[in-house]
């Protein structure tokens, strides 16, 4: 009877060490899972991070690479004009530059016109801005602000005035174009020397194809910041 009942104190005391065991077991399997699944999350979110998605549904930081692409397109570009009439010589041309905010030169070009008796200065001018504004535009530039030293022709462009001239209508065009920000302004003379050069260039050309100029003339270079 006694042993009967040693027996069962053991069996009882055995039990309860099995039982003891197992729950250790599942505890430290438990913790483990935990730790796992937080590894996994942390890195999951590291690598939303990396790819530039916002976590835990925040919203997209505005520094990414599309943005600063973006950014840089939309640069503003400056764009010096002239036309060039000489009727002694029976030759009219046009030239100009492109240059970034800051002034610096980008490329340049000249381009000989037809002439004809009855060609006037305002006229060549009005070819010099037609010509570059087309140019500049086939760059695929965004923003562009386009400077002529002829007073009168600056301001028939920008009044709105009824105007037969198909030049101007297409300046306007241009200028109005949904493909870009485009825009008019006057410079004096002396600040336009540049293109005045360029435009005397165009005198000397066989071709009346445009010519673009990657490098500026030595006559221009005194005159370039």
């Amino acid at each position: 009877m006694n042993g009967g009942s040693r027996n069962n104190e053991n069996d009882s005391k055995a039990e309860e060490g099995s039982g003891g065991w197992a729950s250790t077991f599942l505890k430290i399997a438990g913790a483990v899972a935990a730790t796992a699944a937080v590894a996994s999350t942390i890195y999951n979110v590291a690598k939303q991070a990396e790819a530039g998605a916002a976590p835990f549904g925040g919203q997209q930081p505005l520094h990414n690479h599309h943005y600063h692409r973006h950014h840089q397109e939309e640069e503003v570009v400056i764009l010096k004009v002239d036309g060039s009439l000489q009727p002694k010589i029976a030759s009219a041309g046009c030239g100009g530059y492109l240059s970034s905010a800051s002034q610096d030169w980008i490329c340049g070009f000249v381009q000989k016109l037809m002439f004809t008796p009855t060609l006037t200065s305002d006229e060549t001018e009005r070819e010099a801005i037609l010509r570059g504004l087309l140019w500049v535009n086939k760059k695929e530039k965004k923003k562009v602000i386009a400077y002529t030293d002829n007073e009168g022709v600056e301001n028939l462009v920008n009044s709105g005035r009824i105007c037969k001239d198909p030049l101007i209508h297409r300046i306007r065009d241009l200028l109005n174009s949904d493909e870009w920000e485009a825009s008019l302004r006057l410079i004096s003379g002396v600040e336009n020397a540049v293109a005045d050069r360029l435009a005397h260039k165009a005198h000397s050309q066989i071709s009346y194809d445009l010519e673009e100029i990657k490098d500026p003339p030595q006559n221009c270079l005194m005159h370039l910041k």
